[in-house]
């Protein structure tokens, strides 16, 4: 045997799987559990990468496992062989119905709720051994390595930092305001000076500072409202806008559902807010891989059948306007 192909003998293609599901996961619980293997039998294989490699590879930061700079040297590659070897032997052949995979989403508790439910519903029927996990998106899940510990992004085009991200659009919203029926400091034909006093219940994804796509468009605007309360739930919004004399900046869609049953009054705010292009985005290392394709075009189906929103007519930006 030459010299060329003596060192493959000792590379089994399971430990690259490994050590790839590590650099990913940073998790031997979780990458066992990827993989289908025992946490010994992974903690074996990589003991045998170590040896194999001559390195430490993952070392303990407290309960946080990091890659050593050898590590990070060569796991993009590794990388991009497991997704090389995964397109090559799969093909055109995969079947979601016989496939298992696990996906997270990460994104805000709006799009899990206007589109969730039906994405999961499209799993159960073709794709019964997926397994969808649904999470908050924080800023940094869309930078670097982190990126891909997350399989898909759902977000409004330009709230995170999203370079070099592969994309896809899925559907627009656009902002209302809500307000308690009884709360009759919110007026028709509002100013904006008036309108800006008035205490603001807001979303935002960090408990300790505003950080959302509406308040920075107000930043960029130099406009700033008195905040009475923040939350990293939408879902929680309505309630607190039904039961206070809070008004809320929030997506026109969620705001109709919950105006249904809550005793709240829909307006227009005198500021006018981008709409919002809600896009789907990922890693572009997933691009060709069969799964997260199918999974892809299930969001954008989903997303598709939303539908449209009623026309507005006759808007003046200046002033706020009661809606129907």
């Amino acid at each position: 045997m030459d010299a060329v192909t003596e060192p493959l003998r000792k590379v089994d293609l399971n430990l690259l799987l490994v050590f790839d599901t590590l650099w990913v996961e940073r998790s031997v619980s979780v990458a066992a559990r990827k993989i289908g293997l025992s946490q010994s039998a992974v903690s074996l294989a990589l003991n045998r990468l170590r040896s194999l490699l001559d390195d430490n590879l993952f070392v303990w930061n407290g309960r946080t496992m990091q890659p050593t700079g050898r590590c990070e040297e060569i796991s993009p590659r590794i990388h991009a062989i497991i997704n090389d070897v995964r397109e090559t032997i799969l093909g055109n052949s995969f079947d979601p119905s016989k496939a298992t995979r696990e996906f997270t989403i990460a994104s805000a508790d709006y799009i899990h709720w206007a589109l969730g439910g039906k994405i999961v519903q499209s799993i159960q029927r073709s794709a019964p051994n997926f397994t969808l996990y649904l999470t908050d998106a924080k800023p940094e899940m869309t930078e670097g390595h982190s990126a891909l510990q997350h399989e898909l992004f759902i977000l409004p085009a330009g709230v995170f930092n999203t370079v070099g991200m592969s994309h896809q659009y899925l559907f627009t919203d656009r902002y209302v305001g809500i307000a308690a029926e009884s709360n009759r400091l919110v007026r028709e034909g509002m100013s904006r000076d008036d309108f800006l006093k008035m205490s603001q219940a807001s979303f935002s994804t960090h408990a300790k500072y505003l950080r959302s796509h509406e308040t920075m468009h107000l930043s960029e605007m130099d406009i700033y409202y008195k905040f009475s309360a923040l939350t990293p739930h939408y879902l929680v919004l309505p309630f607190l806008a039904a039961e206070s004399s809070s008004v809320v900046i929030m997506q026109e869609r969620l705001a109709r559902y919950f105006a249904t049953f809550l005793p709240l009054r829909l307006f227009l705010p005198p500021i006018p807010y981008p709409d919002l292009a809600i896009t789907l985005y990922w890693h572009p290392t997933f691009d060709k891989d069969a799964a997260h394709q199918w999974l892809r075009s299930t969001v954008k189906d989903v997303g598709d059948e939303l539908g449209a929103l009623p026309p507005r007519e006759n808007r003046n930006p200046e002033v706020l306007q009661f809606i129907d």
